[in-house]
């Protein structure tokens, strides 16, 4: 059987990886106040990161911007008409060369 999380779970943390930031956790702080921990699964905690801080317009967090501006730039096709940083860009690249 398999699970969607899992997938999901590898692509989030091994894009992290690719892009030499850190790993993330699944616990969501926002402003050293708000938390939330009972977040069942990896993609559900970071979807809701990512909302929050689209929502809320606070800044990525400075050990996942790369993370968090290729989700936003390039999977959801939200550009703010910056251009892409090299790591990204190439990413980006090696990505449409597999389809």
């Amino acid at each position: 059987m398999h699970d969607i999380n899992i997938k999901r779970t590898v692509v989030l943390r091994a894009l992290a990886v690719y892009l030499r930031e850190d790993d993330p956790q699944t616990t969501v702080v926002v402003e050293d106040e708000f938390v939330l921990s009972n977040i069942p699964t990896f993609p559900e905690a970071f979807v809701l990161l990512f909302g929050l801080m689209y929502a809320l317009h606070l800044d990525y967090p400075r050990k996942l911007i790369h993370t968090f501006t290729f989700i936003q730039k390039i999977l959801m096709g939200l550009d703010d008409g910056k251009p892409l940083k090299p790591c990204l860009l190439n990413l980006k690249n090696e990505l449409l060369r597999t389809l």
